[in-house]
């Protein structure tokens, strides 16, 4: 298969690129280099992969229907560019909706006209139901609980679009599924949860499970926002790939499409914040330093996916242990820091 990946360069575009490659699939990657990450990864998979970034930016439709002209032999659309942090909407929100919002329209109206057979792929966000601050919360020593919840949050909890970052992921993410139902494209929207693994280039702002690895790696006193009993479950990297394939392998006729799914590691891969920080300790030998600053705008409490339809839609479901993944992120930031 050839797959045309925007966000090519990201901290998910590139663990998707060098898997792909070394499975036989071929890749085309875009990427408009916002992030600083990205040009280290632009570097890692030059001379790994021989594989080349183009530059594209998503706001610009000139710039997509070319590229995708360019590769109108693709057989999956994997969007993953996006503004990706809470925090950076609320401070230039016309940059967040014009990456999330009208990038994705591009992409979508792109592929609509000169792509219409391939598979596409969007990378949304479980912000898209909003803050959560209807749902029964509880408070347990170590973390944040809903009791109405025990198996996650599903597909039929209804949107609730609150903060820049939620409403330009969620308009996205509503184009991606009406696209299938008004134009037949193969589209699915990933409403994904706390994604981690290698090549991120994480910050305060965003990456959360990265940035608090590499804060260990470097022995740095960080800043937590809230408590630190907020709860997320964690995916390593690997296993969100295959759910990209096991999409790209499903038939255009099947009823995947035009769906959105919740993806992430489920009840049994769920942390809170202080629930990390001990197994990131027994990895470093010494305790984590940190303070605790007042909780973001518009967080969740807690966010744990429900994967069931993900199993029975597409046939997929995490297979990484959570110390397995942490392990090998630790490593990889540990290399990282001694480079």
């Amino acid at each position: 298969m050839k797959w045309l990946i925007t966000g090519g360069a990201g901290f998910i575009g590139t663990n998707v690129a060098q898997a792909l490659v070394c499975a036989g699939d071929r890749c085309a990657l875009a990427d408009n280099f916002h992030r600083a990450g990205a040009r280290y990864n632009q570097q890692y998979l030059r001379e790994r992969f021989a594989l080349h970034v183009d530059f594209l930016d998503v706001r610009f439709p000139d710039q997509v229907n070319a590229y995708w002209q360019a590769h109108h032999d693709a057989d999956v659309v994997l969007h993953l560019a996006g503004q990706v942090s809470l925090v950076a909407s609320i401070h230039d929100p016309r940059y967040d909706f014009d990456t999330n919002a009208l990038g994705t329209f591009n992409v979508l109206e792109a592929t609509r006209r000169l792509l219409p057979e391939a598979r596409v792929i969007y990378a949304s966000t479980n912000k898209v139901y909003g803050d959560l601050r209807a749902l029964c919360v509880t408070e347990a020593a170590t973390r944040y609980l809903l009791p109405d919840f025990p198996g996650g949050i599903a597909e039929d909890l209804p949107i609730d679009l609150h903060g820049g970052y939620s409403c330009s992921k969620g308009t996205a993410d509503q184009y991606a599924l009406d696209y299938h139902r008004v134009y037949g494209l193969s589209t699915v929207a990933l409403r994904q949860s706390s994604i981690y693994g290698g090549r991120q280039y994480a910050s305060e702002d965003q990456g959360w499970v990265a940035y608090f690895v590499q804060m260990g790696v470097e022995r740095r006193t960080f800043r937590i926002s809230g408590c630190g009993k907020q709860v997320r479950d964690l995916l390593h990297v690997s296993d969100l790939i295959e759910c990209y394939r096991a999409i790209a392998r499903t038939p255009r006729e099947s009823l995947a499409f035009g769906q959105a799914f919740n993806i992430g590691g489920g009840p049994q891969s769920s942390l809170s914040l202080v629930e990390l920080f001990p197994l990131l300790e027994s990895e470093y030998g010494f305790p984590m330093q940190y303070t605790s600053g007042p909780p973001r705008t518009g967080d969740q409490k807690v966010f744990i996916a429900d994967i069931r339809k993900a199993a029975e839609y597409l046939g997929w479901k995490p297979t990484v242990a959570i110390g397995e993944g942490l392990e090998e992120l630790v490593e990889w930031s540990k290399s990282r820091w001694a480079a």
